[in-house]
Formats: structure tokens, sequence, C-alpha cells
């Protein structure tokens, strides 16, 4: 029996080729789809979550109260993890990173030849973090690996790189020296496999805590600011996390002076939250994925799953017509019903299991492209067997809904209807399952067309607004000596190909995560009614370089190692309800000292514009000038090549690293593109799988209604009546589909827009272009097949089987 059912199974497939191509085809890419977006999702889903403690692991984070703003930060000061660890024995472990940071190695190999590199994942840790994280070690003792003070652990790829290892011979450069900033000697205490991709706290190097208090005393024992120090606490037990917190809201006026016991509070996230919760921000050097994007991308992943099955069940539906007199036959000799179900699931299952092993192949080659591709973020998207029940779960839904229902309806057939061919799906009804189906696949398919259609407006807004300074043709390099830096101009302009140069602590917008933060308020004001702003450091020549207009006073007139000027922007006036002429002259007092406004600048994009503009001020400091900003005529390579050569001139000890100030920026709508980009895939995957579905559909129903077109032309019937015979149908359902679409996409999105300081509104327009595209992509599909059976002779319809 099993043997004839494979073989009727096989037959169908090569009697209906194009809807067996269609079926097999949608189907692979309606499941493929939708398990590369659920592995995504999950491995966004789960950072840190591997580790042992994740259950157990919350980060410290500060929440800071001032008269006019709360805001709220992922870091806190470098001393509390110390005090919390003396004072609350109930806390089973605590540990406190910095970083990661960007720091040059200088290593000697076997053959006396110097090397220097230049590691961005450099992250200062306690010896308490391998007892709270896990950490993989390869050579080396995990007890006292990071206990002294110039130790050095390295992960498996930096040893090779530096050392040139050959894998598992790690022991070998224990022991051995490397060079920090070209001055600092490290000894090598161990070496560890690198950190899963799915970790926020990614690093490269591990240098002991206790190394960076020693060269940085200001910042690891001030209380006042939080700096880029993390703090982590593990609790045995989740119930003593609310006492706990009460507990610390008492406790620390132990250490913060009053006026910072009454602003700054402490509260305790989970672990497993910190990578998909936006209120805190991204932890320094990595991201976020908000919880609100998984949710909407599993969603998508639902949506096409479900046009493909749709696809799937119209056409098998469809084509049942076709195996009338079979089952009618079969009847007739005895056949039960019971059995003819059998024998369809039996071949429907053999087709969607063979379309599932398809589907992993498929998904594999995706997950590799994604991995290497997709530069934004570093990912390590792989099929695992804990993908294998979601891909089990997929098949039975695609099973019961595919192969079973089909089943059930063919099997139904009466013998006497059968066998004269005159099975009818629609009955009386006029709004039968499959237009009900049809429909639906409308509307999914509008939803993505009018959603894509808002994600490029909103984008292009983005793109289009102008942040308030120029960027065009900026490269941006780091200066690690002060004492060269006007040399270092000096040569930069020596090039023609280099047209302004100027120096700062960064760029007018915040990128790659870098922001200088501080207080400010009268000098007359209590300390309680500070607020908080934006510090930059800037040169004499930095308003001129990004060509920001000031709206009142005067700019720098020089930098000093202890300023006495202030340039402002016109957001902060608003604090004072001052005008840009009445804040000339004023003095305010910021946590770093006391100067005086002698500039107003016109308010630019301080932050991505995700955010508001907030209040900054502009320092002439020397201190902190730690990039260089380089205005280029041309981006070429002889320009880019003389800007290398007059660095490594300059500062020989380091390693030149530049990147251009655009990409930067582009960087901070990292999450945004990748939606962006990832919606306009899936809106085209879903169209494509909706258009093979209607065209396989149409194809079987023109297939149907031959004879009907041959008489109605013999008749003289038009090529546009015989067109419309089939597309008026479906013009009505898209319509109807436009209905139900418009008011979810018109919520989702109007949801997702509120996220976004600038943002645009929703307009009619948008959604009926969805609506518009829609029904020109259904006429088009219809059309199609449509016309070529209108055209057709229709002497070969009429004449006789």
């Amino acid at each position: 029996m099993l043997r004839n059912y494979f073989k009727i199974a096989w037959r169908n497939l090569v009697k209906n080729k194009l809807s067996s191509f269609i079926n097999i085809v949608g189907l692979t890419l309606g499941i493929s789809a939708c398990m590369v977006i659920l592995i995504f999702v999950r491995y966004e889903s789960t950072f840190d979550s591997h580790h042992a403690n994740a259950d157990q692991t919350y980060r410290v984070v500060q929440h800071n109260t001032l008269p006019d703003q709360k805001t709220y930060w992922n870091t806190t000061a470098y001393p509390l993890a110390e005090a919390l660890r003396n004072d609350f024995p109930e806390i089973d472990e605590v540990t406190q990173i910095s970083g990661p940071v960007s720091r040059v190695f200088q290593v000697e190999d076997n053959f006396g030849n110097v090397k220097r590199f230049e590691e961005s994942q450099v992250l200062f840790v306690d010896s308490y973090y391998p007892k709270t994280f896990d950490v993989k070690w390869l050579a080396g003792d995990s007890n006292s690996a990071l206990s002294g003070i110039n130790s050095v652990v390295l992960t498996a790829e930096i040893a090779k790189k530096f050392f040139g290892l050959e894998k598992g011979n790690y022991s070998s450069i224990l022991g051995r020296t490397i060079l920090l900033q070209s001055k600092d000697p490290l000894t090598v205490t161990g070496v560890v496999a690198s950190p899963l991709g799915n970790t926020d706290y990614q690093y490269t190097i591990l240098i002991p805590y206790e190394f960076f208090k020693i060269n940085n005393e200001y910042f690891s024992t001030n209380w006042s600011g939080n700096y880029q120090g993390t703090t982590f606490v593990v609790l045995g037990d989740a119930k003593i996390k609310g006492p706990l917190e009460k507990k610390i809201a008492g406790w620390k006026k132990k250490y913060l002076n009053p006026q910072d016991d009454k602003r700054i509070s402490y509260a305790l996230q989970p672990l497993k939250e910190i990578h998909n919760e936006t209120l805190y921000g991204n932890s320094p050097g990595g991201y976020i994925m908000p919880a609100n994007i998984l949710n909407t991308a599993s969603m998508v992943a639902l949506f096409i799953l479900l046009i493909a099955i749709i696809n799937f069940v119209n056409l098998l539906t469809a084509q049942s017509n076709s195996r009338s007199k079979e089952v009618g036959m079969r009847k007739v000799m005895g056949g039960g019903r019971f059995d003819l179900i059998l024998q369809f699931i039996f071949e429907n299952s053999l087709v969607i299991i063979g379309i599932l092993a398809l589907s992993v192949f498929v998904v594999r080659i995706l997950l590799n492209f994604l991995n290497g591709n997709l530069s934004v973020i570093d990912l390590q998207l792989e099929l695992g067997w804990s993908h294998v029940g979601v891909l089990l779960l997929i098949g039975g839904l695609t099973l019961a809904l595919a192969a079973v229902y089909p089943a059930l309806i063919v099997s139904a057939f009466k013998p006497i209807q059968a066998l004269r061919n005159s099975i009818r799906f629609s009955g009386t009804n006029r709004f039968n399952l499959r237009k009900s189906l049809v429909t639906f696949q409308f509307a999914i398919v509008q939803l993505f067309i009018i959603a894509a259609i808002v994600l490029a407006m909103q984008m292009n807004h983005f793109k289009g607004m102008d942040p308030g300074f120029s960027s065009d043709a900026v490269i941006i390099t780091e200066t690690p000596e002060f004492e060269k830096l006007e040399v270092y101009r000096e040569r930069l302009l020596g090039d023609t190909g280099v047209n302004k140069v100027a120096f700062g602590s960064g760029p007018p917008m915040a990128v790659d995560g870098f922001q200088l933060g501080t207080n400010y308020r009268l000098p007359e004001q209590p300390e309680e009614d500070v607020m908080a702003a934006e510090m930059k450091i800037a040169d004499i020549h930095y308003l001129d370089f990004y060509d920001m207009e000031l709206v009142a006073g005067r700019n720098f007139l020089g930098n000093k190692e202890a300023f006495d000027e202030f340039i402002v922007n016109e957001t902060l006036l608003k604090s004072f309800g001052w005008n840009a002429e009445e804040a000339i002259g004023k003095r305010i007092q910021i946590n770093e000292g006391q100067a005086t406004i002698v500039g107003v600048v016109k308010d630019f994009n301080n932050n991505s514009l995700q955010y508001e503009i907030s209040p900054c001020i502009l320092l002439n400091w020397t201190y902190y000038q730690s990039n260089a900003f380089i205005k280029i005529s041309d981006a070429n390579h002889f320009s880019l090549g003389t800007i290398k050569n007059i660095w490594e001139q300059t500062f020989s000890n380091s390693v030149y690293d530049y990147n251009f100030l655009e990409d930067s920026m582009e960087k901070e709508y990292m999450v945004e593109n990748l939606v962006f980009t990832g919606f306009w895939i899936f809106s085209i995957l879903a169209i494509s799988i909706g258009c093979l579905g209607l065209f396989g559909l149409m194809s079987f129903m023109i297939s149907k209604k031959a004879k009907e077109i041959g008489i109605r032309k013999v008749l003289g019937a038009t090529l546009f009546e015989n067109l419309s015979l089939f597309t008026k149908e479906y013009i009505g359902l898209v319509a109807l589909a436009f209905l139900i679409a418009a008011p979810l996409v018109y919520y989702f999105m109007n949801q997702w827009l509120e996220g976004f300081t600038y943002r645009i509104e929703l307009s009619f327009w948008m959604f009926l272009s969805g609506g518009f595209v829609t029904l020109i992509i259904a006429i088009l599909t219809c059309s199609f097949q449509s016309i070529k059976a209108a055209l057709a002779n229709p002497i070969l319809a009429l004449r006789e089987e």
C-alpha cells in the first residue's frame, strides 16, 4: 500500500509540474524565512543567558533625579562595588568592570621583532569577574590569573595574533611580557576562549581592575560621577532583590554627599533584561535590541509562514477537483473515506517533509550569509539542535493546515458528483473559505507594504534632517600625545588634500557610545538645583571646522589648562529663561569648575535623532582633546595615505586608526537601519510568496474555465471582458483586505513612531499607496495568465476530449 501511495504522490507531482513547483518553492521560502527570523529573535533575546548565574545576576543601575528631569544610567561610580561587597554580606558576589576601551599593545616575537597592535575590546575586570560570569580557561589558573596588578589575560584569538601560536599551545606564552601603551609591562597569566556572540560585554583582553584604579585615581575614588564603570551583583535568592534595593536607598548616604544622596538612587536590573531594555541605553561597546522590535519580528515570521501555508492549502484544494474521478472510482469500488484521508495525508505529508528538509538547507545558507554580510552587528547565528523543536512545531502546524484539511475536503466528495466531474467548492456561499484565505493573504501583504512605506519615509526624514553642523568628508583620528597636537596640525595642513583641522573630545553628535556628562547651575544656586548637560572640549578651530553658527558672543580666544570660558547651546539657555544676548557674560558652575559664557551656538543635534537636543557646554580646556578632526577635499587614496604617514611620523609609539564621521553617525541608527532593511527584504519575500500562490491559483482556475472562455470569445466577448471575468473578484478582495489591514498597520506604526523625537506624521496617502500597490500586484499577477487564456484559439478549448 505504501508503495502505491509513493507512486501516486510522485505521478501527481510530475503531472502538475507548475503547481508543484509553486507549492514547493513558496512553502520552502516561507518556512526558511520564518526559521531565520525566529533564530535571530532567539539569539537577540537570550543575551548573557548562558552564564550559570544568569538568573541570579543583576546590573546595578543609577537614577539621577534633577529639578527638571530624571536620567537613567547603566554605569555607576567606581567605588560602589567595593562598598557593596564590604557592607552587604547577603550579596553572594559583587564584581565591577570598566570598558571596553581601546588600547595599544607592544609585543616582541621570538626573533626580537617589535610589533604593535591596537585592540578596541580591552576590559578591566576584578578577580571576582570569573566567579560571576562563565569564562572558559584554556591556560592559566582562574583563581589567581587576575589577582596581580600587572597581569593580563588574552583570548585565544589575540594570543595567536600576538604570538603566532598554534591551537592548543597556549601554556607556552604564560609568563611572556607585553607593553601597554608602550610603557606599562604586563605579564600574560592566562588564555581564555572568546565570549559568545550574544554577550553584551565583549572582550579580547582582560586586565585587572586594580591596574585601572592605580592609574585612574580620580575616577576610581569619585562617588559623584559614573563614567564607564559597570557593577554586577549575584543574589542567591531573588526574593531579597526588593528589600535589598530599599536597604541600599538608606545606606548610600554613608558614602555620598548630601546633594548626591538626594540626586542619586540605585536599582537592580536583571542581567537577562539588559540587552532588550531601552530605558538605560546600550552598555559600553554594546547595542540594544528593543523587545518590541523582536516581538514585531516574531509576528512578521508568523505572517510569512501563514501566507506560504495559505498558498499551499489554496492550491491543493483547487487541484483536488482534478482528482474527483479518482475519488469517485475508489469509493464505488468500496474504498472508505478513512482510507482516502490516509492516502491524501500521506501524499501531502511526503511533500511537506521534503520541503522541511529543503528548508534546513536553505536556512543554513541564509544564516551563513547573514553572519558574513550583516556588518552592523557581529552575529553568530547558527542552526542548532535547540531549533529542531521550533522546526518540528512549524512542520506540525503546516501538516495540520496544509495536509489534513485538503485531505478531508477531497475525501468528502460524493461518488456520483465526482464521476460526473461536477464538484463545486463555492456552493451557494458567495464568500467561501478559499476567498477568506486569499483575503487574509492580501491583508498581510498590504500590512507589509504600508509598513514598509512608513519605514522608508521615517528613514528618509532622518537622513534629510540638518544636524546643525557639517559632517562631509571628515576623518577622525586619535591624538595619543597632547604635546604634539600643533606639530600634527601643521603637518596635516601642509598637505594640499587637507582643508581644515580641529581638536576636541568628540564630534558635535555623540558617536560610538562616547559622551562626557556634567551638571550645571548658577554659582548662587544651591547644589541640589543642578541640571544635567553634555560637556565637549573644543579648540579655537572647532566651530569653524563644523560650520557651527554663533548666534551671540564670540569664539574661544585660546585653550587653557584651567578653562575660563564657555560656549553654550540655545537649549541650555531655556533653563534660566535667557535669550542669547542676555547669556553673554553670565557665569555658570559645572562639576569641573566655574567660567564665563562668551558665546551661544545655534542648536545642533548633539544626540542621535532618536533623542532630543540636550543642554551642551563647550570648554576651552586642553584636557581630553583626544581626537583630531580632519576635513579633506577628496577621499582619495593619496590623501588618506598621506594622513596615515603624517600620523605615524608624529605618534610613532602608537597604532594608526581612523574613521569617517559619517560612518560613525550612521552606526547610531544601526538598529533602525537593520529594522528598515529587514522589513523591506521580508516585505518583498511576502509579496513574492503571495504572487506565487495567486499565479498558481489563477493557472488552475483558467485551465478549468478554458471552455467557458472559448464560448465567450466565440460569442463576441472582448479581451477586456474575458480579463474582467477573473480580475473583478480579486479587486473586491483587495478592497476588503485594505479595510482589515489599514487600522492594524496604523496602530502598530504609530506605536513604533512614538519612540522617535523627530518623527513623521502618518498620512492617508501612505495607506492608499499600499492598497493601490497591492491592487496593481494582484491585477498583474492575474492578468498574465488571463490574457494568455483570452488570446488562445477558442477551437482548442472547445474541441471534445
